[in-house]
């Protein structure tokens, strides 16, 4: 008779994604020192033995799940453009989708939570989060030709007003209240933004 059940084998970035989901899971129905380690083994279907092979304890398992939600996936159409502007407003429209997500924002969410009783949580989101979208929208907008600056102020200075009115007031708004953002808005927002702040059109080639 065929053996049915769990393959026996499993890449180890594949059983962690299923302790991943199982954490989540458990999240939405009580609070996170509310949840062990033998619930979190059981949700994902397997021993807490095996669970510990994986992650020495809770704190190592919720940083793990914080750092892989900033896995982002590559933007190759964001390299390949040629137009600095376009490929700011694309890099845009990536970190919208992501940091505005279910997944992200309970995760958000979560790390608020526990800011007094693991701050190495709230941290993370702060530094691979935050600080990192941030360094990567310096780079984006210190490629675009001066001449197509609408404002000439300092290149931070325009990035925090880029990402406060298109993506930072929707991420407030949707963790005050609970209710996700509606994706048309954010994506009205980000192109009306970047029209507002750089022209669109290429300078001219001089001779």
């Amino acid at each position: 008779m065929a053996r049915t059940g769990r393959p026996l084998a499993m890449p180890a970035e594949e059983r962690k994604k299923e302790i991943y989901v199982a954490v989540e899971q458990l999240l939405t129905e009580r609070a996170y020192e509310k949840v062990t380690m033998s619930e979190i083994a059981a949700k994902a279907g397997m021993s807490k033995k095996t669970l510990y092979v994986y992650f020495a304890d809770k704190n190592e398992l919720m940083e793990s799940l914080v750092a892989s939600s900033y896995v982002w996936p590559q933007k190759a159409q964001e390299d390949a453009s040629p137009d600095p502007v376009h490929a700011l407003r694309l890099r845009l429209h990536g970190i919208a989708e992501h940091v505005l997500c279910e997944h992200h924002l309970r995760l958000c969410r979560l790390a608020i939570g526990e800011r007094v009783g693991h701050t190495r949580i709230a941290d993370m989101f702060y530094e691979m989060g935050i600080s990192a979208s941030r360094g990567s929208l310096i780079l984006a907008v210190e490629r675009i030709e001066p001449s197509r600056w609408n404002l000439k102020i300092k290149s931070l200075l325009l990035v925090e007003m880029i990402f406060g009115a298109s993506i930072g007031y929707h991420l407030m708004d949707a963790l005050l209240t609970g209710r996700l953002p509606d994706k048309q808005l954010i994506q009205d927002a980000i192109d009306e933004v970047i029209e507002s702040l750089f022209s669109s059109a290429q300078p001219p080639a001089t001779r």
